[in-house]
């Protein structure tokens, strides 16, 4: 008798029918009726006493199951023991990220590099104030956002009241991403003043706070007549792709992690943005963490060259 006809058995048992038990298992009920007769051709006893009122188990089959159920059991705890040293020795690493291409690019990076045959890793993409709640709670390890010199004295604020820390990577002008024969894309550089002549669009935010936009033109959104708010990163592109729209950010588009429908054409404003990594305070970062922060590092020197 095989530990799964054991565990069939006591399936069975546990359901008092063949039917509920195939169901539960995901498997046939030819295969557990098998499983029956096998166990009780080879032990030479009767496990169940079957009538159209269903099943039942016989003395024979009572004393049956009296001694396995504790092997079952044993067999079961053995498995969790041996699975959760396994998930205990697993690398884990997770990253929370407002909506950047330049943060897919160092995590696809990072992914060559790692070769532990155990590995859990996470790239969330989400607006600023869930980014910081992500580390505050230790539900990511560390969140990638941007400052602005309007936002920076209430994100640092927001910050110390979670015990996070920000930690600067580069500092960037930042640009306009319009379509690549959009009327303004011949231009050198754009003013805000030109670019309210045009729809804005903007990622769509659950905390109203405009000091959690991930836009550079914070405050300003509500200045332009026509808005339009998305959730996610690909929409963005194909909006700005194939309409008027245009949006502020970084400037930074990889090769083969933007989209080349969409160009960057510098903003003639005196903000800057502020890009870093924040962490939970007295929460030092695992070697993966470093490994991953090195990365972005590497690719914000590049960037800050350009």
């Amino acid at each position: 008798m095989t530990l799964l006809q054991m565990s069939y058995l006591l399936e069975i048992e546990r359901c008092g029918s063949i039917n509920r038990a195939a169901q539960h298992l995901f498997v046939s009920q030819s295969a557990l009726s098998n499983a029956i007769a096998e166990v009780e051709r080879e032990l030479g006893i009767t496990v169940f006493h079957r009538s159209n009122r269903g099943i039942a188990l016989t003395d024979e089959g009572r004393t049956l199951l009296s001694q396995i159920a504790p092997i079952v059991e044993r067999s079961r705890k053995v498995s969790n023991y041996y699975s959760e040293r396994k998930a205990e020795n697993r690398v884990r690493l997770s990253i929370a990220a407002q909506r950047y291409p330049f943060c897919v690019k160092a995590f696809v990076e990072f992914l060559h590099l790692v070769e532990e045959p155990q590995v859990e890793v996470r790239l969330k993409e989400m607006e600023m104030s869930a980014v910081i709640a992500e580390v505050a709670a230790q539900q990511s390890d560390l969140g990638i956002i941007f400052l602005s010199e309007m936002t920076e004295p209430f994100i640092r604020r927001s910050l110390e009241e979670k015990h996070l820390t920000f930690h600067s990577l580069v500092r960037l002008r930042p640009h306009v991403f319009m379509r690549r024969d959009h009327p303004l894309s011949k231009e050198q550089s754009v003013t805000v003043e030109q670019l309210r002549s045009y729809p804005y669009v903007a990622f769509t935010q659950t905390d109203s706070n405009l000091h959690y936009a991930e836009e550079v033109v914070v405050g300003t959104a509500a200045d332009f007549d026509q808005v339009v708010y998305v959730s996610d990163r690909a929409t963005i592109y194909s909006v700005i792709a194939h309409t008027n729209c245009v949006s502020t950010g970084s400037g930074v588009l990889p090769d083969g992690f933007g989209d080349e429908r969409v160009i960057a054409v510098p903003l003639l404003t005196q903000q800057e943005m502020h890009l870093g990594y924040i962490t939970l305070q007295g929460v030092e970062l695992s070697d993966k963490g470093r490994e991953f922060v090195e990365i972005l590092r590497k690719i914000m020197a590049e960037i800050g060259e350009r």
